[in-house]
């Protein structure tokens, strides 16, 4: 896994854009994680999506249309 981007929603939530490989695939993976209680370690949680690479364009063109409203 390769982190690409990532800021701090709260003090304790992050949200991660990283790629990596799955079963020969290049993914994209855009996760919130969470601060581990008493540390400064963060862990990813079931929030967020993943997707195949082939799909970046049409995903960024759906992001795009957030610009609109």
């Amino acid at each position: 896994m390769k982190i690409l981007d990532e800021f701090e929603i709260t003090d304790s939530k992050k949200l991660v854009l990283s790629t990596g490989e799955y079963r020969g695939s290049e993914r994209v993976d855009l996760r919130q994680y969470i601060k581990v209680k008493d540390k400064d370690e963060y862990v990813p949680t079931k929030r967020g999506v993943n997707f195949d690479m082939e799909w970046l364009d049409h995903f960024i063109k759906m992001v795009n249309k957030l610009k609109d409203i």
